[in-house]
C-alpha cells in the first residue's frame, strides 16, 4: 500500500483530492489503493534531560554538561491521537511518499516519524512549490528518489540537536550560576535567539551613544537657461575619511574665494542608463517590504504568505530564500498573465505585459531548493481575502508582472564646474523609457534629482554660494523587516577579517523559515519590544546580553554553524562531524565556567525580578503588547499578576482571607486608589479605601 505522509491536514486534503482519495476518516484519506495521512507539524519532540536520567530533574552544576549518547524522541501529548493514526498507516505501507513541506523542517517532520516507527521500506519524495491542482499533478509526475533529499534530514537533526545542547546546557548553567546573585528564575539562553537579541541591543546602544558631528557643505546656485545647484567637492587634504569637511573655516574660505567669480563648465556628460527590474520576492525581502510599507511584523507576513499559499492557493511556496525562476517555467507566463487580466485591479498591468520578455529573474544557476514567490495561474477571489492578504498578494503580483515590461531607461547627466581651484559637481536624471515603472512606480528607487539645462564645456555661468551646516546621523533602529535582512547577511557586521572571509556574506542566523519565529520568541519573553514600526531591546534583553560571555552572544558564531548545516544538506558535510564539534564546544564552555575562566555578570537581571508577595517564589517583569506587568513563576500554585509601576510590581499587603493579597489599584477618579484582594474569583470580597498608600477602611463595591 502506498502511503503519502503530509505535514498538516490542509496539505493532505489537497493532495488526496488530486489522487482521488475520496474516502475520509479521522486523519486519513483513502482511495484507488492509496492512503494519504498527515502529521500536525512536529508530531514528535526532543526528550527533556530527565527522560535520559531522572536525577536531571534537579538542576545541579555537577551534572553538566548533559550530552546524550543515544538521542530520544517523545510523542507530543497534543498530537498523540494523530500519531497513532500515522503509525497504523505506516505499518501497512509498501512505499512511503514524503509529501511534507519541501524544506529542511518538512524533511525532518516526516523522516523522524519513519525512524521512530522503524520503517525500512522504499521512500520517494513529492516536491511541491504550490498546492493548486495543476502544480500537484505536475509534482506527482516527477516524484524524486528518497536519497535525493535525505541529507536535508541530517541537516535538520544537526540543527535540532545542536539547539538542544546549547539551550539545555547553557540555560541550566547560567540559571544555576545566577543563584549566587539572588536570581531564582530560569535564565533562557538559545543558540539563535540570543545572538539575534544582541543585534538589537548593539544597534540600540550605538544609537543612544551616538554623538552627532557637524560637517559643512558649500552649495552653489548657478544660472543658465534655468537655475540648478551643485555641491563643492571637498579636497582630500581637507576631507575626513567619508569625504566631509569638518571645519567651518574651510567652507567659508571657499565661499570667499568663489565670490563674484564665474564658474566654468569643465564637464557636461549625458549617458543613457538602464534601470533593472526589481527582484522577485523571497520570504525575507517580502517581510522587509511589508514591514517598511505597512509595519507588518515578520511572523505576521509569514502567516499571511502561508495563507495565500495554503488557504487561497494563489501563490507559490513562501518559505524560500531565492529571488529567481527556472527557465522551464517561462512557458507558464502567458497563462498566469491571462488569468490575472480577468481581475480588474490587475487588468491594465496585464494588458501592457509582454509574455516573451525575459528579465534577469530567469536563471537556472541561481535556483536553490525553491524559486521566488510568484502568483499562480488561478483567478483569485480578492473579496475572500483580508486587507493584509490583499496587500501581500498585490505586491507579489506587481513584482511578477513588472518582469514582463522592458527595463526602465533614464538619461543621467553629470556636470562639473570649476571656480579657481575649487570644483563643484551635480547630476540629474530624466526618465526616457518608463518600462517596468508602469507597474511598480518609483517606490523602489530614489526620486529623480533636479532637471539640468543643456550646457557646453567652457561655458561660463554666474553663481551664488552658501554654506550649509549638517550633522552626522546614527543608524536607524531596526524594523522587523530590516532585522530579518540583517540576520540573513550577518557577515556585513562582522569585524574579524578571518570570520568575515569564512562567512563570505552568505551565511546568516536562522533560516528563512525560522527567523520570524525567533523574533516572536524574543518578544514573548519580554526581551524585545515593538514601538510603531520599530523593534527595540527591553531592559531585560539588555541585561541578559550583558550577563553572558561574548562567545554565546556573538552572531557570527551562530552564522558559521548555519553554514555548516547548509553544507550537510548539500551532501558536503557530515552530521557526525558537526555534532562532535557542538559537543566539544559545550564541554569547553561548561568547563571554562566551572574553572572561573568565564564569569556571569548579573546585577541588572536581578533588578528585573522580585519575590512574589503571595508565595515568595520569583516574580518577573513581563512585556506584552499592552505594556509591562509582573507575573509569578509559580503559575500552577500561585499565578499572581501585578501591574508594573515605574519598574516595580504594584503595591500589595496581606489579606485576612489568607488565600490572596491585597493589591493597590487605580480608581476611576484620577489620582485616587483602592485596595482589592487577588483572590476575588475564589470568594474574597474585601475592598478597602486607600489611606496614604496603605489599606484603609472597608468600602462598598460601588465606591471604587
Amino acid at each position: 500500500m502506498q502511503v503519502y505522509l503530509c505535514e498538516k491536514p490542509s496539505q493532505a486534503k489537497d493532495i488526496a483530492a488530486v489522487l482521488g482519495c475520496c474516502k475520509s476518516e479521522q486523519g486519513v484519506f483513502t482511495g484507488n489503493g492509496v492512503v494519504v495521512t498527515h502529521c500536525v507539524g512536529h508530531i514528535l519532540q526532543q526528550a527533556d534531560p530527565e527522560e535520559y536520567n531522572p536525577d536531571y530533574k534537579n538542576w545541579v552544576l555537577a551534572d553538566l554538561p548533559i550530552i546524550p549518547t543515544q538521542w530520544k524522541m517523545l510523542i507530543s501529548p497534543k498530537t498523540k491521537s494523530q500519531f497513532t493514526v500515522v503509525k497504523k498507516c505506516l505499518a501497512k505501507a509498501s512505499e512511503v511518499i514524503i509529501a511534507t513541506d519541501a524544506d529542511r523542517e518538512g524533511e525532518v517532520i516526516a523522516r523522524e516519524v519513519l525512524e521512530y516507527v522503524n520503517y525500512t521500506g522504499p521512500v520517494r519524495r513529492l516536491w511541491l512549490s504550490a498546492l493548486d491542482e495543476a502544480s500537484i499533478k505536475k509534482a506527482l509526475g516527477a516524484l524524486r528518489a528518497g536519497a535525493e533529499t535525505e541529507k536535508m534530514y541530517d541537516a535538520g537533526l544537526g540543527r535540532s540537536r545542536g539547539d538542544w545542547l546549547i539551550g539545555m546546557n547553557m540555560t541550566r548553567l547560567c540559571s544555576i550560576l545566577s543563584r549566587d546573585f539572588g536570581y531564582k528564575g530560569a535564565l533562557s539562553v538559545g543558540r539563535v535567539q540570543t545572538p539575534t537579541l544582541r543585534l538589537v541591543v548593539d544597534r540600540d546602544r550605538q544609537i543612544e551613544h551616538f554623538v552627532p558631528q557637524a560637517y559643512f557643505d558649500v552649495v552653489g546656485t548657478f544660472t543658465a537657461a534655468s537655475q540648478f545647484k551643485a555641491k563643492w567637492q571637498v579636497p582630500d587634504d581637507v576631507a575626513d575619511e567619508h569625504g566631509r569637511c569638518l571645519q567651518a573655516s574651510h567652507a567659508n574660505n571657499v565661499i570667499t574665494q568663489c565670490h563674484d567669480k564665474p564658474a566654468v563648465v569643465s564637464m557636461f556628460e549625458t549617458k543613457r542608463q538602464k534601470v533593472k527590474h526589481p527582484a522577485l520576492f523571497f520570504l525575507g525581502s517580502l517581510q522587509k517590504a511589508m514591514s517598511a510599507k505597512y509595519g507588518y511584523g515578520a511572523q505576521d507576513v509569514l502567516n499571511i504568505a502561508q495563507s495565500l499559499y495554503e488557504k487561497h492557493k494563489v501563490t507559490t511556496y513562501p518559505r524560500t530564500d531565492c529571488a529567481y525562476l527556472p527557465l522551464s517555467q517561462h512557458d507558464d507566463v502567458a497563462n498566469i498573465v491571462s488569468t490575472l487580466s480577468a481581475v480588474s485591479v490587475f487588468s491594465s498591468w496585464c494588458h501592457g505585459a509582454n509574455s516573451a520578455e525575459k528579465s534577469a529573474c530567469w536563471n537556472d544557476k541561481k535556483i536553490t531548493a525553491h524559486h521566488a514567490i510568484i502568483p499562480l495561474p488561478v483567478t483569485p477571489d480578492l473579496t475572500a481575502m483580508t486587507d493584509k492578504e490583499r496587500n501581500l498578494y498585490q505586491a507579489i503580483v506587481q513584482r511578477y508582472l513588472a518582469q514582463f515590461y522592458s527595463v526602465a531607461e533614464d538619461d543621467a547627466t553629470t556636470v562639473m564646474l570649476t571656480i579657481g581651484t575649487h570644483s563643484f559637481k551635480t547630476s540629474g536624471r530624466v526618465e526616457q523609457v518608463k518600462g517596468w515603472r508602469a507597474v511598480m512606480g518609483k517606490e523602489d528607487e530614489q526620486d529623480d534629482r533636479q532637471s539640468l539645462p543643456v550646457l557646453t564645456v567652457g561655458q561660463t555661468l554666474p553663481g551664488v554660494y552658501q554654506q550649509e551646516e549638517k550633522k552626522t546621523k546614527p543608524p536607524g533602529r531596526f524594523t522587523e523587516g530590516v532585522l530579518i535582512e540583517t540576520m540573513s547577511n550577518i557577515a556585513k557586521l562582522e569585524t574579524d577579517p578571518k570570520l568575515k572571509q569564512v562567512l563570505k556574506e552568505t551565511a546568516g542566523i536562522g533560516t528563512e523559515a525560522t527567523r520570524a519565529s525567533i523574533i516572536e520568541t524574543l518578544k514573548k519573553r519580554g526581551f524585545l519590544e515593538v514601538k510603531g514600526k520599530q523593534i527595540i531591546s527591553s531592559a531585560a534583553g539588555r541585561a541578559l546580553i550583558d550577563a553572558l560571555p561574548d562567545m554565546l552572544t556573538r552572531p557570527a558564531m551562530t552564522a558559521v554553524w548555519e553554514q555548516e548545516l547548509d553544507l550537510i544538506a548539500d551532501g558536503k558535510g557530515a552530521l557526525t562531524t558537526f555534532m562532535a564539534r557542538q559537543e566539544q564546544f559545550i564541554r569547553h564552555v561548561v568547563a571554562a565556567f566551572k574553572q572561573g575562566k568565564y564569569t556571569l555578570k548579573l546585577p541588572n537581571i536581578v533588578a528585573l525580578s522580585q519575590p512574589c508577595p503571595r508565595c515568595q517564589k520569583t516574580m518577573k517583569q513581563i512585556t506584552s503588547k499592552k505594556g509591562k506587568f509582573w507575573a509569578c513563576d509559580n503559575k500552577e500554585q500561585c499565578g499572581l499578576l501585578l501591574d508594573d509601576e515605574r519598574g516595580k510590581p504594584a503595591k500589595t499587603a496581606p489579606c485576612r482571607c489568607g488565600a490572596g493579597v491585597l493589591i493597590r489599584k487605580k480608581a476611576k477618579t484620577k489620582g485616587k486608589f483602592w485596595w482589592g484582594c487577588s483572590a476575588y474569583k475564589t470568594g474574597c470580597e474585601q475592598r478597602l479605601f486607600d489611606d496614604n498608600g496603605k489599606p484603609g477602611k472597608a468600602m462598598p463595591i460601588a465606591a471604587k
